[in-house]
């Protein structure tokens, strides 16, 4: 699998860029500026080498090499760092744009072609059409990780010649795009055949988008996702603990102003549960600071997000991704899911409901095609670790609420 520092377009705030790392060895697939600002917050103790594959040299795919070589010359301590052209006329436009352009020494890097590099991981380049400006210059990548075939597009626009490579089990990694181009994949075009190669057992993932939330709603129910995002190391780090009673009265606070009253249980009641079922009240810490918490349910090898919220003045900085990472690995082991307000296009919050929905689908949280009924409120149910059947849930719920507000408060799974 490839992790993602970026997933966006040309003119969005983080270009597309994925990487691996194998036996010491940082890959990376491109390297946009706005990446590199990410990769140098990895901890590169441990990595002996760096690789830059290139599919392009547009500014968005190319433009933080010359940052990386000279990140990796003056402050790692020399660490060495291989730029993979895919054919010997891209290698030429890159050793022009890193020596004359960049200014970089070429003691500092190697710089070489997909046929000349040996590794086990890098089977062969793949030649595209994208740019007409670029023409016979835009390639993709076909990789070999984990027993798995890997496709990655690159920018194209067109999907045929990756089609040879796939096959049952491959993982296809592709750019598409919401609004129409002649240079990109246009998605609501190639959505068919796309869901075609997931009905062949071929995974594949979306990436270089211009438009996440569309995009979004057109592969809603379906075996497409996102490629994933890699949760780099923020400014500021979070941590979970046990909610001290210290804290209790800034959680009450949060939970009376983030949740509407029809999705709130008496918040005493909360605090006793606690004590009598198996549940974990937990504190958002943000470096020093207390910034939210997880009302979290638990019943054999389920856990059930009651509720979760963060302070409002610290939302929009990374917060709550970190958190629900940390959440996973206090739950690794566990179904860990939720419930969430489905999508209605006639409610008033509608886009509110889309940016919740692919916030947690953009953390790991995939579609559960269930829906819950919980008192007169229905949910959507999204989760990590597998399905949740009804009879889990009910369990789940009866060992929580216990009999007399089991059988008056109605909590079911609908589908």
């Amino acid at each position: 699998m490839l992790l993602f520092a970026g997933r966006g377009s040309a003119f969005a705030e983080e270009h597309n860029s994925a990487f691996f790392i194998r036996n010491q060895e940082l890959v990376l697939l491109d390297c946009p500026i706005s990446a590199f600002q990410k990769y140098k917050t990895l901890d590169f103790r441990h990595i002996r080498h760096i690789y830059i594959l290139v599919t392009h040299t547009h500014g968005d795919h190319a433009g933080g090499i010359g940052s990386m070589i000279q990140y990796a010359w003056f402050v790692l301590n020399h660490l060495p760092v291989t730029v993979v052209a895919p054919s010997e006329t891209v290698k030429n436009d890159l050793n022009t744009l890193l020596m004359q352009i960049e200014g970089c020494k070429d003691f500092w890097f190697e710089l070489t072609t997909a046929k000349q590099l040996l590794k086990d991981w890098l089977i062969e380049a793949i030649p595209t059409e994208h740019a007409l400006t670029l023409k016979e210059k835009c390639f993709g990548y076909y990789l070999h990780l984990d027993g798995r075939n890997i496709i990655y597009t690159g920018d194209t626009a067109i999907l045929r010649p990756f089609l040879p490579y796939l096959k049952k089990g491959s993982i296809l990694y592709t750019e598409c795009s919401y609004y129409w181009s002649d240079v990109h994949l246009h998605l609501p075009q190639i959505l068919p055949d796309l869901l075609a190669l997931t009905e062949k057992g071929i995974r594949v993932y979306l990436m270089h988008l211009d438009n996440e939330k569309e995009i979004l709603k057109l592969i809603q129910g379906t075996k497409l996702r996102l490629a994933p995002l890699y949760p780099f190391r923020k400014q500021i780090p979070v941590r979970l603990i046990r909610m001290k009673i210290s804290d209790i009265q800034k959680a009450k606070i949060l939970y009376e102003d983030a949740f509407p009253d029809d999705e709130k249980a008496p918040f005493p009641l909360l605090l006793v549960k606690q004590y009598l079922a198996d549940v974990d009240f937990l504190s958002i810490y943000a470096g020093k600071q207390w910034a939210g918490f997880f009302y979290l349910v638990n019943h054999q090898n389920l856990s059930y997000i009651f509720y979760f919220a963060v302070r409002p003045e610290l939302r929009e900085k990374g917060i709550g991704s970190q958190a629900l990472q940390r959440l996973q690995k206090f739950c690794q082991g566990r179904k860990l899911f939720l419930a969430i307000e489905p999508l209605d296009e006639h409610v008033t919050n509608y886009e509110e409901r889309v940016s919740r929905k692919h916030f947690y689908l953009k953390n790991g949280f995939q579609e559960l095609h269930r829906h819950v009924q919980e008192a007169d409120v229905i949910y959507e149910l999204l989760g990590i670790g597998g399905d949740v059947l009804p009879e889990e849930y009910q369990k789940l719920i009866g060992s929580f609420t216990g009999k007399i507000l089991y059988r008056s408060i109605p909590m079911r799974i609908l589908d």
